[in-house]
Parts: C-alpha cells; structure tokens; sequence
C-alpha cells in the first residue's frame, strides 16, 4: 500500500449508514468513494485504483459474497467488509468460504466497520493464505453469531465470544478441551452425535438443526446449529454456526398462548363472532357461527356471508356491509337461514377493523340470537293489550255498580257492594299474575331439574287442605325429571284451583297425571266442569288481536303459558262443556 491515503470504496451501502461511514472514513484519513454495482467495482479493482473495500450484500447486479469471489481471484489479499442484513449461517459459511476479512451486521456503528477495516489494512498479504490458525481464530472471534472448532471426538478446539454468552461460561478455558455433548440437551445428543459423524467422516455439512443446549445453570436455550467440514492446523475439523432462537421461541410460544386464549374466549361466547372483507366473504369466526348455521368450518371457508341471509334481507346486509366500511360502525337485523332451512332473527354490529394491507378494511363484529327479544316484545304487547281492555272492563263495572247504589238503582246494596269487592280483588288478583308474568318475561330463569311427580304430590295434598270441598287426586304418577323454570309450581296450581273455582257443581272433580312420555315428561290436569271457554283459549293466539269482543277474563291461563314457554314446553287445551284437560308437556332433565 502506498503512504498516500488508503482508498476505499463503498459499494451499495444503505443510504442511513452511508453518510455516517464516509463521515467515519474520511476522518480517518480514507480516500473514500461510493459506488452503486458491483460492476463498477470490479472495474476500479482491476485498475488496482482501490486499498479496500466494505460492500453491502444486496447489490444491483451481483451478491456481496459473489463480488468477493471475484475480486479473490486476482487479489486474494484486498481488505473486503462485508455488511449483512442477516448474519444467517449459510451466508455467513459462504463469506469466510470465500475469504472474506470481516462482516458485520447492518446496525454495527461505523466506528465497528471502521475497526474490521482497519484491521484488515494492517496485516500483510501472505496471512490469508498461509496463516490457516490466525485466519479461523479471527474469523471466530469477529463472528457476531456462536461458532465453535471442535474435531473427530466432539472435543472443543475454539470458539468465540458469543459462544461464550450463549453458554454462560467465563472464559475459553471452560470449553476447550470438553466434549460439545456435555452441553447439547440429554434429548437432542444422539442427534448431535449423528450430525457429528456426517461432518467428520463423511464431509457433508448439515443443518440448521434445531436443537436445546443446557447450560452449567441449568438453563436452556433454544437453538439452531448448522454444522460444516473444514480444515485446522491440517486436521479435519468440524465448524458449528449456532443461532440463538430462544428469543423468538418465547415471543411465538407467547403469540401462540394468546392466540389460543382468544380463539377460547371467542368460542366460549354464545353469540356469534365473525370477521368478513369489504366484498362479505368470511374470514374469520367461532364455534358460535357453525352451532347457528348449521354448516362446518371447511364450507363457511368457502362461503359469502350474503348466503346465510333470507332472500328479503341479502340486499340489507350487504349495504351494512358498507356502511361499515364507509362510516366505521353500524347495526342490522337481519333473519339468519341455516343450512337446513330453518330461519332466525338476528341483530348483527359491525365495526370497521383497519390495517388489512393490501387486502382493504375488515368488518369485525357480534352477531346476537334476538328471537326470544322479540318474543318477550310480542308476549309485552298482547300482555299490556289484554290488561287495558280487562282493567277497563273491571273498572267500567265497578263504576257502574258504584253509581247504580248511589243513584239508589240497586235495592239489594249488599249485592252491590260484593259485586265491587269481587270485581276489586279480581283487580288485584290479576295485577299481582301481571307484576310475575311480567318478571319472568323480562328477567328469564334458567330451567332447572324439577321431579314432576314429586312436584305433583306435594301441589295436590296443599290443595287438598286449601279447598276440603273439592275431590283433588292424584291418578298416576311416573318418575320422571323435567327442566323447568321454578314458577312450574305455580302453573300447576292455577291449573288445579281454576278448575276447582269454574266448577259448577258443589263438589268439583279435579284429576291430576304425571306421565313419563320418553323425551318428554307430561302433566295432565283433568276436570269435569263446563270447560274452558273459547274466549280464554284464544287469549293464548297472540297472532291475534285482542279487542272489546275477544279477550280472556283473566291471566290465569296466561301464566301458565308462559311459564311452560320459557321452559321449553308446551301447553295444550282437550274438551269443553263436559270437562276439559289441560296438558304441559315439558322436556326432560338432562341425566348425568
């Protein structure tokens, strides 16, 4: 080298460590140009109008590594640093393959590349081909990854600083000289050993391979070794490149546990979760979606949320689609079809979810099962329908009665005044069966296990002792356990006091039956009075409106609907003018 200053050049160098190194070389004393190709470098080098060189990897026309292969033919002694955007094992075994004087990563300060260059300038020609020793101890040793020598036996030759940290050991002396096994994981030894006789006696490099060191603390750590033949004082030696992936095991171990505990959590919810693409195909959804619509994970896969929809509500959904994707939010109901036909009220909120890349804005939201809602809704109205015709009814014909004694139009004024009581108390009877129906609508009681035949035992001997005069019995009884709502105690009441208080006879006949009905347990309530009236049965059609000429008397009937409704039963009405039957049909308990 001449005692002008050393030039050098940078070849492809990223523009944010550009200025910075030239600032560093220049301040040195370099003599520094820049160039963009590896053919322009070649060209200058083969002008001998350049002392080193640091070139990126990723150049226009050539690699770094391929750059300096062809740069060593001619000038195997020229000072080239190689910065690495990955100082991954395969390119870091090609760059010292092929005589490279230091690599660095991407990050490194200039004053790192400045020192490797340096270095680099310093020594003289012969020791890159004749200093085998010097050479592979100073590529260990500037390595920024684990290395480490070791020969036919396992036995450690030399390693590196970075070694040394990935092993915690406090110098080289606790290394070289043991076996490399004593620190490879029990579970991954024979593995080691394998890839051990690949390198040594059959010359065939291996890996990367994953697997677990354990420390002299007892700690372990994740790696992946990639393992090649070479040469060491003219023995054959083995080279283990080592990444640490501890780091990044965790940070996946770390994802992986927290996409696991919100797909749980997704798939614990009873509504349904989805996430869809602006064109409505779905992407993402829980278990919620397939119990609803009927249909697996690998047909949803395929399938537009459009397809789930009612005929009539297509044209919405997708417009709510839109709207979400437009203004950020929005809500629609919308009647879900499921795959074998059968159909349900939904109401589906949406909100926009950004940062899809290329692929646009999601719609992410909840979709909530509102059947029952608008069941209550209906149940609501066709209640407060029937209590405003009855209340007015009740309090026209108290009024009138009150009006009737006071004008003096009733001689017997104890009639009249009985006629108000009784129309008084039916009043409050009625509030009271409003105020409950009225609860267990608006706040709904899980089903619980009920034994009806019990449950039957009991009502009948309590109404025994209410109603002495009546003939109350219980006719059969099978053992069978139902799920009801609790309020199943009361209905069955209603059912036997009503038909002891309509009877016309002196000695009402009420038979009650449990029947064990397979899927089903059944209660039967039979008496022989003048039946329920036509009137009262169709208070039970909400389908139909109540007004001035149809409407029942009283909730009585009323509450037992609903309570067998709200456990999944059914009420069913048998006969008129000579008795009438009353069965509850309620499902069966769940056995354990």
């Amino acid at each position: 080298m001449s005692d002008e200053s050393p030039r050098i050049v940078l070849v492809a160098v990223s523009r944010h460590l550009e200025a910075r190194l030239l600032s560093t070389l220049r301040d040195a004393g370099f003599d520094v140009t820049t160039l963009d190709s590896a053919g322009d470098c070649l060209r200058l080098v083969a002008r001998d109008d350049v002392d080193g060189v640091v070139s990126g990897y990723a150049l226009p026309d050539l690699d770094g590594v391929r750059l300096l292969r062809s740069i060593r033919v001619s000038h195997p002694g020229l000072p080239f640093v190689l910065i690495l955007e990955s100082a991954s094992p395969a390119v870091t075994d090609e760059a010292v393959a092929a005589g490279v004087s230091g690599y660095v990563p991407a990050d490194a300060d200039p004053s790192t590349i400045l020192a490797r260059l340096q270095a680099a300038l310093d020594r003289d020609a012969p020791w890159f081909s004749d200093e085998h020793q010097r050479r592979y101890r100073h590529l260990i040793e500037m390595a920024p990854v684990p290395i480490t020598l070791f020969d036919d036996a396992g036995e450690s030759i030399w390693c590196n600083d970075a070694t040394l940290d990935l092993l915690g050991l406090d110098g080289r002396d606790e290394l070289v000289g043991r076996s490399i096994f004593e620190f490879v994981h029990p579970h991954d030894r024979a593995i080691a050993r394998r890839e051990l006789t690949d390198v040594v006696e059959h010359k065939e490099s291996v890996g990367p391979t994953q697997m677990k060191l354990q420390r002299p603390d007892g700690e372990v750590r994740y790696v992946q070794v990639s393992t090649a033949a070479g040469q060491f004082l003219g023995k054959d030696i083995g080279q283990a490149v080592v990444v640490d992936v501890t780091p990044l095991r965790e940070v996946q171990r770390a994802l992986q546990d927290e996409r696991r505990f919100v797909e749980e959590a997704l798939d614990t919810l009873q509504d349904v979760f989805y996430v869809v693409d602006a064109e409505g195909s779905l992407l993402r959804w829980n278990d919620a979606v397939t119990d609803a619509t009927g249909y697996d994970d690998g047909e949803l896969a395929s399938m537009n949320v459009a397809e789930l929809f009612a005929d009539t509500d297509v044209s919405r959904v997708r417009a709510a689609i839109e709207t979400v994707v437009e203004e950020g939010s929005h809500t629609v109901e919308a009647t879900l079809v499921t795959k074998h036909g059968h159909t349900c009220p939904y109401e589906f909120r949406g909100r926009r979810l950004d940062g899809g890349g290329d692929d646009g804005p999601r719609v992410v939201g909840i979709g909530r099962d509102i059947s029952h809602r608008k069941e209550r809704k209906r149940q609501l109205k066709a209640l407060e329908q029937w209590l405003r015709h009855n209340i007015r009814n009740d309090v026209n014909v108290i009024h009138g009665t009150a009006e009737n004694v006071r004008e003096g139009r009733i001689e017997d004024v104890e009639a009249g005044v009985r006629r108000i009581e009784r129309y008084a108390d039916h009043l409050l009877e009625q509030a009271d069966r409003e105020r409950r129906i009225v609860e267990i609508l608006t706040e709904p009681i899980d089903p619980i296990p009920i034994d009806l035949a019990d449950l039957a035992d009991r009502r009948v001997d309590a109404l025994r002792e209410r109603y002495p005069d009546a003939d109350i019995a219980l006719i059969g009884a099978d053992s069978v356990v139902v799920a009801a709502i609790p309020d199943l105690s009361g209905a069955v009441d209603e059912l036997i006091e009503n038909a002891v208080k309509y009877a016309d006879c002196e000695t009402p006949t009420v038979r009650v039956a449990v029947v064990d009905d397979g899927a089903r347990g059944l209660v039967r309530v039979t008496d022989e009075g003048p039946g329920i009236p036509d009137i009262e049965r169709e208070t039970l059609d909400f389908d139909r409106d109540i007004d001035q000429l149809h409407h029942g008397s009283g909730l009585g009937l009323l509450f037992v609907y609903w309570v067998t409704r709200l456990s999944a039963g059914d009420m069913s009405i048998d006969g008129s003018g000579d008795g009438s039957t009353v069965t509850l049909a309620l499902p069966v308990a769940q056995r354990e």
